[in-house]
């Protein structure tokens, strides 16, 4: 079921974004004059986050009949093959699946809205936006439910990132962005706690980066450490650069760039829970 979890969180990150996007589409709409401009950018933004949703669902739709049918299918093998047929139409009847038809017809719908838009933009009244989009809006929001009410699995409170995503795009950053700072937020508070653990001051003209190396040139007096010391060394200087960038300007990291973080905070952040892991032990066969 963890295969089916991270599916139905991912479906539910793409859901609250959508929900975010039909929100200010419905605050545009009552507007006594419309932004077409905006409306036709939000319609090709639904209609991406609904090719999204499409391309996810049918990932968790796939899933979960997996999940639910493999251990009935060895089962199955044990009797006469001719009634595994049966059994599969069975378990396809009561596995509960995700409306991939209903999005198809909404992306197609609003393909058709937005063809019209571009080709008849200074012909069309406000009104007449009102009521072709007031047609659909309701559609969407239907289907969202639906698809809420579906899932079968506790998302917990991460897909409200999705609203999050949504507002700071404006500001030229988002998904990216908040995986990098999760990771190197992640970090610092390690290093700020075993700087504060080790007895370690740092100025206030003195950065991150000199806080940390403070925590490796102490800890490197125990023998044990020296692998993290080595890992130290290897840290690019372009990952510090990223860092700064991410964390202080609101930096959109590229997929090479998110990647490079990933990785050396991943590293190290290891080596910090094994050495901490350690020291739990020593501690308790000390008492």
């Amino acid at each position: 079921m963890e295969t089916q979890n991270y599916s139905a969180k991912e479906l539910a990150y793409n859901l609250e974004y959508l929900e975010d996007v039909i929100k200010d589409f419905k605050i545009e709409l009552s507007k006594d004059t419309i932004n077409k401009n905006k409306v036709q950018d939000s319609l090709f933004k639904t209609k991406e986050l609904l090719e999204n949703l499409r391309i996810l669902t049918k990932k968790y739709n796939d899933e979960m009949m997996l999940n639910v049918f493999l251990p009935f299918f060895k089962l199955g093998q044990q009797i006469q093959a001719q009634k595994e047929d049966v059994i599969l139409n069975i378990f396809k009847s009561i596995t509960s699946k995700l409306p991939i038809e209903d999005i198809e017809g909404l992306i197609s719908h609003i393909s058709i809205l937005l063809t019209l838009f571009t080709h008849a933009h200074d012909k069309l009244s406000n009104e007449y936006y009102r009521e072709k989009l007031y047609e659909i809006i309701p559609k969407i929001e239907s289907l969202l439910n639906n698809v809420k009410v579906s899932l079968k699995v506790e998302v917990g409170v991460l897909p409200k990132l999705g609203n999050l995503i949504h507002k700071v795009s404006s500001w030229k950053f988002g998904e990216k962005w908040i995986v990098a700072i999760a990771y190197l937020q992640a970090f610092e508070i390690i290093i700020n706690n075993l700087a504060k653990d080790l007895g370690i001051e740092i100025k206030d003209d003195k950065g991150f980066k000199d806080k940390f190396k403070a925590v490796i040139k102490e800890l490197s007096s125990k023998k044990e450490q020296i692998e993290l010391v080595k890992l130290e060394e290897k840290i690019p200087e372009i990952f510090w650069d990223i860092r700064n960038k991410v964390v202080h300007g609101g930096y959109e990291p590229s997929k090479e760039e998110l990647d490079t973080i990933i990785f050396w905070t991943s590293q190290l952040i290891e080596k910090f829970r094994i050495l901490k892991s350690n020291e739990s032990t020593s501690s308790k066969k000390e008492y």
